[in-house]
């Protein structure tokens, strides 16, 4: 149900704004993608210590993924840099301490850590969860090897995207300590560590091995009793919109849209695999450009109107979220069509979104890199209705959307289209 959220996205041309001109603190900064996996980083106050972040699918089930997490002596076979992973502790089947030690480059010194892994299931979000910190209680004796860590966390994060298809976020934060220089380590180890580990899963995950422990796992039989649930099913798409349409309210009133009820009957039906996520996301991103509604469905789409119509759109959406998704803005950017739904004139919903986006600082700035150019979109009623009446614009867009490798490029075409209203 990103209808509202990746209506922004076609209209403003924000799939371009992939990366920024430099890091802000606090914020993510996009340094990389290949291979299907997004690596970021967030730089911090006062520290040079940076977080990391890797995003990327993962063609398998989550029970199958928690088999390859369990066996922690595997590790050193597809985790970046670990040359060895011992269990110190099993404190029951998804919380282990262990000891890990991990390679570093001549003439420094290897670096181990004893850290606590804990993973948590949420099948009623369809999501799960490993966190690992240092466990700075637990007696294990510094070895002569290695130079202790003294400063780590972080995660993995995975989300039901798919019976067979897994979104997999690796994040985490680290100090190598000693006579390292942190900065060094950002720019020509750590950063990698994130799309190394991800592309390493996606290989284990193919062991019959794990397979087979997988579909043997309790885990198993409460992801099949999760999709039998039609209310566990609308959830999970409930809950992975709700990380961008972070207004309860209007996310409540859209999925009780007659639209969106029968989306979820659809993934229902098809046993939520990937295909029908998408295809029911793009559906969803039709409704907004949707014409000549009548009946129970003219009336929801109204009512969505008028909730939106004294909102500011940074109170109903997460922009921060939006920039860091990726996955469906190719998705978008493959038919055409959407982008003439989106910008459909004859639509009250796509209307009021793209006035709300246009009045935005956060997202207009996001985009548009001109001062000068996305002030006058702010504060100009007329150009911004010129811009929403531009069926040369539309065109545009539409042919072009998927070529934009920059935000730069977007701007220019704005640019141009606002010289010729003038000219």
């Amino acid at each position: 149900m990103r209808l509202i959220l990746r209506a922004v996205v076609v209209v403003c041309g924000l799939f371009a704004a992939a990366s920024f001109a430099g890091a802000t603190d606090g914020q993510w900064q996009l340094i990389g993608s290949a291979d299907g996996v997004d690596t970021y980083r967030m730089t911090h106050p006062r520290t040079e210590v940076c977080t990391f972040k890797g995003v990327g699918f993962v063609d398998a089930k989550i029970e199958i993924i928690g088999e390859v997490f369990r066996d922690i002596p595997a590790y050193p076979e597809w985790m970046a840099n670990c040359k060895k992973a011992t269990i110190l502790k099993t404190i029951d089947r998804n919380t282990y301490i262990i000891n890990t030690v991990i390679s570093a480059p001549f003439p420094y010194k290897d670096r181990d850590m004893v850290v606590e892994n804990q993973s948590i299931y949420n099948f009623e979000n369809g999501t799960a969860q490993l966190t690992f910190r240092l466990a700075r209680n637990f007696d294990f004796p510094e070895q002569s090897c290695c130079l202790r860590l003294t400063d780590l966390e972080g995660q993995y994060y995975f989300e039901y995207f798919g019976r067979d298809k897994t979104r997999v976020t690796y994040q985490y934060r680290s100090d190598p300590g000693g006579n390292v220089p942190v900065g060094l380590a950002n720019e020509f180890q750590i950063k990698h560590y994130p799309a190394i580990n991800i592309a390493g899963l996606r290989e284990m995950v193919k062991k019959k091995k794990y397979i087979r422990a997988g579909l043997a796992s309790p885990e198993y039989a409460m992801i099949e009793r999760m999709l039998d649930d039609k209310k566990l099913v609308s959830n999970i798409l409930k809950k992975r919109v709700g990380e961008y349409i972070i207004d309860p309210v209007l996310l409540d009133m859209l999925f009780e849209m007659t639209t969106t009820r029968q989306i979820v009957d659809n993934v229902y039906a098809t046993r939520s695999d990937f295909e029908s996520i998408r295809q029911g996301m793009m559906d969803l991103l039709n409704v907004v450009g949707a014409r000549g509604l009548a009946g129970i469905q003219r009336q929801e789409v109204d009512a969505v109107v008028a909730y939106l119509s004294d909102k500011p759109f940074d109170t109903f959406f997460s922009m921060e979220k939006l920039m860091e998704e990726r996955w469906l803005v190719d998705e978008i950017a493959k038919e055409k069509r959407l982008v003439h739904g989106l910008l459909e004139r004859e639509s009250p919903l796509a209307e009021v979104v793209f006035e709300k986006v246009a009045t935005s600082p956060v997202a207009v700035r996001s985009f548009i890199e001109d001062r000068q150019l996305a002030d006058r979109i702010l504060t100009d009623p007329f150009l911004r209705r010129k811009l929403w009446e531009d069926s040369v614009l539309r065109d545009r867009l539409a042919e072009e959307l998927g070529a934009f490798k920059t935000s730069k490029e977007f701007e220019n075409l704005i640019a141009e289209r606002v010289k010729s209203y003038s000219s």
